[in-house]
């Protein structure tokens, strides 16, 4: 008989990660550009791209023609290229997102393998995949999805380096980590130093490991780190004097530990975000904490709850708090649900399952419920409605389909059940996505745009509209709102076109005596007070959508 050919991990690894990598993508790429682009968010994040794009200033970003020192430009420098090759196209420049979703899948389904096994890691790619805050943050364009994924790789490689023996391939793995580091730096700051440095040295002096550190092959993994890091940092700031104190003290430090930015939120918020965001695998948190409490001491177990808690520890104290900051914690909490969930089914422990279908019942009538007995709760966004009754019934048919699995001792088919309901739920999500943000001026902008005239200013009137720009591709007249311009507006002279109300109202009644047109948006109830107080001003109004006009001279 033929002996069989000695089989290939390797090769095995590679073709499990195509899978996982395919999967993804589809399933993030699904209604992807179905909706404008959403502010503030994403209006800033491409609107700063195209402008190094129109200027050719690939180092000192600006938004509106105004220095912008809030951020790093590695995701500035891939959605610029994607501007050139897209064009201004929502799925075009939505797709680096996208991209870094699935390779956080990819490396939460290679480390799970590693750790872990096969199985695993591919259930803890797709409980990750289909969760529901990092299904919808793989869809927008921000800056926290592209640094959960540096931040993971990082911690997977430090971890695959320290149970290395001294060698090449040890060497490679800390220059990974050192890599991922400065990439994650070069998204969004020090955060990302921030979150693995504090857990690293934590995590080894609770499992008194520090003799695993050496060799650190720490002049080469230096050399990877600030040759990715230091040649942006040193020309900007050769450029910009004042980028220093703006990026490293107010963008950093104050951020972190004042409400300069009016971002306060209670200690606890972060709680009810993961819980709620980790739906429809949040209930079997209970079993994989039961599991780690029984085997605390590992070193493993140890180093996943403790990347969950240092993450969630780190961002509670901050005065500054928004939902994508917690995105970290979400492949750790992937690998600890997949495990769990793993060894429920070899144990065939029902009441895991049981469990679960008790709370997505609950969820689905709660959902019946809520919009009707509090439709305060839904305020403006009263077309969420349909989306909330399609995930309420969802869950309450899942709920019932687990039990009746269980009683039929299928807990395969129970497993399969839970899979294919979040499938489900983020088609629904993807669905929904357009009725969550704010209203887009993409509509008002096309109208400008079929009527404007060369020469003719257009003016966000009163508030900075960050897709006003965007949209119209040229930089707008802001009136009395300047918000996070208002840095720039100190270190270079931009009255040209930040301007107050009453240099607006001269330019405004200096263009009708010269019978030059103004375009401007606004909300009606601004332009209606605008008026009252200024009885000199008039306007005729073009058009209107939802809280927003569009008006000239």
């Amino acid at each position: 008989m033929t002996p069989l050919p000695p089989s290939n991990p390797s090769k095995k690894l590679s073709i499990d990660c195509l899978f996982v990598a395919f999967i993804c993508f589809v399933l993030f790429s699904l209604q992807l550009g179905n909706r404008p682009f959403a502010t503030p968010d994403e209006g800033r994040y491409v609107e700063i791209p195209r402008e190094m794009v129109a200027t050719g200033d690939w180092v000192t970003p600006r938004l509106n023609g105004v220095k912008y020192f809030e951020k790093p430009p590695f995701l500035y420098w891939l959605q610029a290229c994607s501007f050139k090759v897209f064009g201004l196209n929502e799925f075009g420049m939505r797709l680096w997102i996208v991209l870094f979703a699935t390779l956080g899948c990819v490396a939460t389904y290679a480390f799970g393998r590693s750790i872990f096994d096969r199985t695993t890691g591919l259930m803890a790619a797709g409980i990750l995949a289909t969760t529901a805050l990092y299904f919808s943050l793989a869809r927008l364009i921000i800056l926290d999805m592209v640094v959960s994924t540096w931040v993971t790789l990082a911690l997977f490689c430090f971890y695959q380096a320290l149970s290395k023996p001294a060698s090449q391939n040890r060497r490679l793995w800390f220059y990974g980590f050192s890599a991922a580091c400065a990439f994650g730096v070069l998204t969004k700051g020090i955060m990302a130093l921030a979150v693995p440095g504090p857990l690293i040295v934590l995590w080894l002096t609770y499992t008194r490991q520090w003799r695993l550190v050496l060799p650190l092959y720490f002049v080469g993994s230096c050399v990877v780190f600030l040759a990715i890091t230091a040649p942006w940092h040193i020309l900007v700031s050769l450029k910009n004097p004042e980028f220093a104190y703006k990026y490293f003290i107010v963008e950093h430090f104050l951020r972190y530990t004042t409400s300069i930015h009016a971002r306060y939120k209670p200690v606890w918020f972060f709680l009810p975000i993961t819980l709620v965001g980790l739906l429809p695998w949040t209930t079997f948190l209970y079993d994989a904490w039961k599991t780690f409490w029984g085997r605390r001491t590992s070193p493993l177990y140890s180093y996943l709850w403790m990347w969950i808690g240092w993450v969630l520890l780190f961002f509670s104290v901050s005065n500054s708090k928004l939902i994508p900051y917690i995105l970290p914690i979400f492949p750790p909490l992937a690998l600890l649900v997949a495990h769990s969930l793993r060894e429920a089914c070899q144990n065939r422990s029902h009441m895991v399952f049981y469990r679960h279908s008790f709370v997505m019942i609950i969820l689905g009538m709660l959902g019946f419920i809520v919009p009707n007995a509090l439709p305060e709760v839904l305020d403006e966004k009263i077309g969420l409605i349909p989306y909330i009754y399609g995930l309420s019934g969802l869950f309450l048919a899942h709920g019932f389909s687990v039990v009746i699995c269980l009683k039929r001792d299928s807990i395969t088919s129970a497993l399969s059940s839970i899979g294919v309901t979040a499938v489900i739920m983020t088609v629904i999500l993807g669905a929904a996505a357009p009725h969550v943000q704010r209203p887009s001026l993409k509509g008002l902008v096309n109208i400008i745009l079929k009527e404007q005239k060369p020469g003719e200013p257009i003016v966000s009137f009163l508030t900075y509209y960050q897709d006003l720009p965007l949209y119209s591709q040229q930089r707008v007249m802001v009136v009395g709102a300047k918000g996070e311009l208002d840095f720039g507006t100190t270190v270079e002279d931009t009255t040209e076109w930040i301007v107050t109300e009453e240099a607006f109202l001269q330019k405004w009644q200096a263009a009708q005596r010269g019978g030059h047109k103004i375009w401007a948006v606004g909300r009606l109830h601004d332009v209606e007070v605008f008026q009252r107080k200024n009885t000199g001003f008039h306007f005729g109004i073009t058009s209107i959508d939802g809280p927003n006009v569009l008006f000239h001279n």
